[in-house]
């Protein structure tokens, strides 16, 4: 039984998001339907604060549009469940995952996400088939959490933090963590530490910071300084390579003075072990020039390490 209906519309875009190139987004829920209430969320003060899952929108219409839009081929880089809400909340999002993997398996699917979730053990085998998924961590304690991200009653912190740790592990896509720095809250030195703590036990292939960029809901929060948001980047790139994606940008850069053809390698093959990829797709997730990648795929591809693929979205490279 649908709980709520949205107005009827369930894809919007495709636009080009400064992430996922072109992404058409997917919304599951009514607007501000969520699991948290985060003081900078740029659509506004959540509306209907829940951790209970339903059908929130109807399951088979949002199929119906999918299918009547993918049929035509358009251009599209990630098909991407978003909007102004919480997506893992809507109990159809399985059969949804499902029907593209099916039917369309030649776009990729991705999804934002707040993590909340992951407590839940049917929601493993959902989302487990996704290409990318993008978690939220912005909190490294219990304070900090109710104070950024103000979350449902039944949201623990510590089942939070299990619950992501352990889908990271099992997860076997690609999965970008991102942390949003509050400064004040979570930009202590002992915060910092503890992200850099958590980062290696989640095991990310990349992490995000990002900070304001838009007004947030509540009038004292503000953006962090590029000085400030280094301090995260210093203390996370021994861990895996980083971004900062919001008004300071900043990427861990990769180059043949910085990174061997050897260690390369390895993060290559520890990458396709998980999941095959094209080259495009090495290129973006370990961040590393197209120069260095096609010398070590030529090396591997000599050594008889790596089997190549042929598909409509390109070549895919497997371990031999």
């Amino acid at each position: 039984m649908v709980k709520k209906s949205n107005s009827g519309q369930y894809l919007f875009g495709p636009v080009a998001s400064r992430r996922l190139g072109l992404s058409l987004g997917i919304d599951l829920v009514p607007y501000k339907t969520c699991s948290f209430n985060c003081v900078y969320c740029e659509s506004g003060a959540t509306t209907e604060l829940t951790a209970e899952r339903y059908e929130y929108v109807p399951t088979a219409e949002v199929i119906r549009q999918l299918d009547e839009l993918l049929c035509k081929n358009p251009q599209i880089d990630y098909l991407t469940f978003s909007g102004a809400g919480e997506p893992t909340l809507h109990s159809g999002l399985g059969e949804i995952v499902e029907f593209l993997k099916k039917n369309y398996p030649e776009y990729k699917i991705c999804l934002l996400t707040n993590s909340t979730m992951f407590t839940q053990p049917d929601i493993f085998q959902e989302i487990s088939s996704i290409d990318l998924i993008v978690p939220s961590l912005d909190a490294t304690c219990r304070d900090e959490y109710l104070k950024i991200n103000r979350p449902a009653t039944a949201c623990d912190y510590d089942s939070f933090i299990t619950g992501l740790i352990e889908f990271s592990n099992s997860f076997t896509g690609e999965l970008w963590l991102e942390i949003f720095i509050v400064p004040g809250i979570n930009d202590s030195d002992a915060s910092i530490k503890r992200f850099a703590e958590l980062g290696s036990q989640i095991k990310p292939d990349k992490v995000q910071f990002n900070t304001l960029d838009r007004p947030g809901c509540v009038p004292w929060i503000t953006a962090s300084s590029p000085e400030n948001t280094m301090r995260f980047v210093k203390a996370m790139e021994p861990v895996c390579p980083v971004e900062a994606v919001g008004p300071f940008k900043y990427s861990t850069p990769i180059t043949a003075a910085t990174q061997s053809n050897g260690e390369l390698q390895q993060r290559i093959m520890a990458l396709i072990s998980r999941r095959p990829c094209t080259a495009v797709d090495m290129q973006e997730t370990l961040a590393v020039s197209i120069e260095l990648l096609e010398q070590a795929l030529a090396e591997l591809s000599r050594q008889k390490s790596v089997k190549v693929e042929p598909s409509a979205r390109g070549d895919f490279f497997r371990p031999a």
